[in-house]
């Protein structure tokens, strides 16, 4: 346990570090009085985050795979409280909203309790976005510390070559990772905010949606569409081409900028999801422009637009769309497996990931062939790695226990609000980590009630199952169970 609070301590003060640009963002906007607020939450996070660090500096910080679990699970359920203290301490929220809103930053979902924009503090606005990013960070390090060492949703072998080859494995292996992908990360999302200002975008306005695209979460400084507020073609572009660097590999992009060709064409994950990207947004554009009705209603262009970037944020699992109802001309089955695969392993997007999916066709692949060619031998492979047979078991157990999840979840949902199909969209929504899906059209079509008007038990359902959705499930069972990870 030494372990886990020393690194906790870690993550939870550099949440409270992030509540003092925060502040200044409330100074700025002449909030006096929510400055204090974020002020005197950043030092009681300070103080308390602090305290344990320094007590636990000099001792034994080496955990097994099975304790990482358990860290894992106590980083994204209790950072979502502490995120959701700057909100009821201000005075914004009661807790299960501030609780609801903490945890969907965190989780990059994107589904906000906040019923408009227009009169929240500017500070409350990138609170807000800045929890995302910190989401979207988190994320990776999960992936990169916890779970493929752990051979959880990816093939060890595989990734861990992967990893030693762009990251080393030199002693102090934690924050060299740390310090490596935090500085990527960083950069990645500052070149966004300039080119988002340099395409005439506000800075405040450039920031937070930085902070929402490269994190893949679903946050906006503004009410309504992206393409109806601001109308900017290049912003468009830029935003959506965050949103692809967002949902693909850390480990595709390192081995890009290393010129690495060859680990580049065995990661075939990416290229299915620029693959998929490519055929939804294709899709997508001729189905506007049938609904449309013509040329003159909606031009080929700006068709084309709208449907790549609708393909783009769907898959993604960001949620931003440029006009209003885009991604729900798709039939609501289609659109809900789209968002359920989500995108790659090693991204900050949620989901099931490609690379599940496609371990599960090849499989089904090998099966049919068996059928018909009972004594052929055919491989099954991802890039030139084959899952083994515990790995495919991780994979159907997750896809079993997730399906059992989201069923348990969307019939508390649906008793509570009245509709089936409701509650079946907010909970895959909200286990995909793309809330703005559940308020699109299809909210208003059949009068779902929105987040800001359901019921506390539903409220904390829907936010826990946000929160398990990042974390994996597999992982919250291996820390619920302590004989795993204490011996």
């Amino acid at each position: 346990m030494t372990a886990i609070l020393y690194y906790l301590s870690i993550l939870l003060g550099a949440l409270g570090g992030l509540m003092l640009p925060t502040a200044l963002v409330a100074l700025s906007a002449g909030d006096t009085e929510l400055a204090e607020g974020f002020l005197l939450t950043s030092g009681l996070t300070g103080f308390l985050s602090g305290g344990v660090y320094f007590a636990l500096r000099g001792q034994e910080r080496e955990m097994l795979n099975q304790q990482t679990f358990l860290l894992c699970v106590l980083a994204w359920l209790g950072l979502p409280v502490a995120g959701a203290f700057p909100f009821v301490l201000t005075g914004q929220m009661e807790w299960v909203d501030a609780f609801f809103e903490a945890a969907s930053g965190i989780s990059t979902t994107g589904a906000t309790i906040l019923q408009t924009l227009e009169s929240v503090p500017k500070a409350i606005i990138f609170w807000r976005a800045i929890l995302q990013w910190f989401g979207g960070f988190l994320t990776l390090l999960s992936f990169l510390l916890i779970l493929a060492p752990s051979g959880v949703g990816v093939i060890r072998d595989t990734y861990s070559k992967f990893m030693e080859q762009s990251l080393g494995d030199e002693i102090g292996w934690t924050f060299n990772v740390l310090r490596q992908v935090g500085s990527a990360y960083g950069l990645v999302t500052l070149t966004l905010v300039v080119l988002l200002v340099v395409a005439g975008i506000p800075p405040f306005d450039s920031t937070c949606i930085a902070f929402s695209t490269i994190s893949t979460g679903g946050f906006l400084p503004v009410d309504g569409a992206i393409g109806e507020h601001y109308n900017n073609r290049m912003a468009e572009f830029i935003i959506a081409m965050g949103m692809i660097a967002g949902a693909s590999s850390i480990v595709w992009h390192r081995m890009a900028v290393r010129n690495k060709l060859r680990f580049l064409v065995e990661h075939r994950e990416s290229y299915i999801l620029f693959i998929l990207m490519f055929g939804a947004g294709l899709v997508y554009s001729i189905t506007l422009f049938q609904l449309a009705g013509g040329a003159s209603v909606l031009a080929p262009g700006a068709a084309l637009r709208q449907g790549f970037f609708a393909a783009i944020s769907l898959i993604s699992t960001t949620g931003f769309e440029l006009r209003h109802a885009d991604v729900t001309v798709f039939p609501g089955l289609l659109v809900i497996s789209l968002a359920m695969m989500g995108a790659t392993s090693f991204s900050t997007a949620g989901g099931l990931k490609i690379y599940r999916m496609f371990a599960l066709f090849m499989q089904l692949v090998s099966e049919v062939s068996r059928l018909f060619h009972p004594n052929k031998i055919r491989k099954g492979w991802i890039g030139h790695a084959k899952p083994t047979i515990q790995f495919m078991n991780g994979v159907w157990t997750s896809l079993l226990l997730s399906i059992i999840l989201i069923a348990i979840v969307s019939g508390v949902v649906a008793t509570n609000t009245g509709y089936l199909e409701g509650g079946l969209i907010a909970t895959i929504s909200s286990f995909a980590n793309i809330g703005p899906l559940y308020s699109t059209s299809w909210a208003q079509a059949a009068d779902w009630p929105r987040y800001y008007e359901m019921t506390p038990l539903v409220k904390y359902a829907l936010a826990g199952t946000m929160l398990i959705g990042r974390m994996e499930i597999v992982v919250l069972l291996g820390a619920l169970n302590f004989k795993f990870w204490y011996r």
